[in-house]
C-alpha cells in the first residue's frame, strides 16, 4: 500500500509560513505561487524559500515585446525594434 505524505500548504497568494508554524527542517508549500519553504536555524530561526537564491525571475512574451520580471516587477523590456528599456541603474564594462 502506498503512503501519502502531505506537507503543510496554503493556496493563498504570497502567504509565507511563520517560524511558529513549522518545525526545524519542516517543509511547506504555497500551491498558488508554486513556492516551497523551509524552516532553518543558523543562530536564529528563519523561513527561507527553497530554490529562490535570486528571487523570482520570469520572462513574458506578448505580441512583439519580451518583458523580464523580478518578483513581479518589470526590469527589462525588449521591443520589436530592438530597443531595450531597463529599470534602475546600468553599469557597462568593455570598449566602445
Amino acid at each position: 500500500m502506498a503512503s501519502i505524505i502531505r506537507m503543510k500548504r496554503s493556496s493563498v497568494a504570497t502567504k509565507v509560513p511563520t517560524t511558529a508554524q513549522l518545525d526545524l527542517g519542516e517543509l511547506a508549500i504555497n500551491t498558488r505561487d508554486g513556492k516551497l519553504f523551509l524552516k532553518r536555524a543558523d543562530g536564529s530561526e528563519e523561513i527561507v524559500e527553497v530554490g529562490a537564491r535570486w528571487g523570482a525571475f520570469t520572462a513574458h512574451a506578448s505580441g512583439t515585446t519580451l518583458t523580464f520580471r523580478h518578483n513581479g516587477t518589470n526590469i527589462m523590456v525588449l521591443d520589436a525594434s530592438g530597443n531595450l528599456t531597463v529599470l534602475g541603474n546600468v553599469t557597462a564594462f568593455g570598449s566602445p
